[in-house]
C-alpha cells in the first residue's frame, strides 16, 4: 500500500513538470520588431506641434509589454503608448533625425526613423 502511495505521488509529479516545462517556451528567437512607419518627415511651420502614431508588429505573436524610447529627448519624445501602438511628439523648433525605438519584454527590438524639417 504504502508503495503505490509513493509511486501515485511521483507520477503526479512527474506530470505537473510536464505541464510547466511545455507551457514556458522562449521567444527570443523571433527576430525583430517592424514599425509602421518605418520612417516619416514632419515639417511645416515652426510653431506647430507635429505627432506620430507608431505601430508594431511581428511575424508571430507580440510579446507584451513594449518599451518605448527615441534616441535623442531634446527632437522629440513618447507622448503616450498602450499595447502595440505608441505616439511621438516632435518638439516645437527642433530639426534633425530622431529614432523610436520598441523594446519587447525578451529583447526583440525594432526602430523608426523620425525627420524633423
Amino acid at each position: 500500500m504504502k508503495r503505490m502511495g509513493i509511486l501515485g505521488v511521483a507520477v503526479v509529479m512527474m506530470a505537473m513538470a510536464a505541464l510547466i516545462w511545455t507551457g514556458c517556451e522562449s521567444a527570443g528567437g523571433k527576430g525583430g520588431i517592424g514599425l509602421t512607419p518605418a520612417s516619416v518627415t514632419l515639417g511645416g511651420a515652426s510653431n506647430a506641434t507635429s505627432v506620430v502614431v507608431f505601430s508594431a508588429q511581428v511575424s508571430g505573436a507580440l510579446a507584451l509589454p513594449l518599451e518605448w524610447r527615441v534616441s535623442n529627448s531634446d527632437l522629440g519624445s513618447i507622448l503616450s503608448y498602450s499595447g502595440s501602438n505608441a505616439t511621438y511628439r516632435a518638439n516645437t523648433g527642433k530639426t534633425g533625425e530622431n529614432v523610436v525605438i520598441v523594446t519587447d519584454q525578451y529583447g526583440n527590438e525594432g526602430s523608426a526613423v523620425v525627420t524633423q524639417n
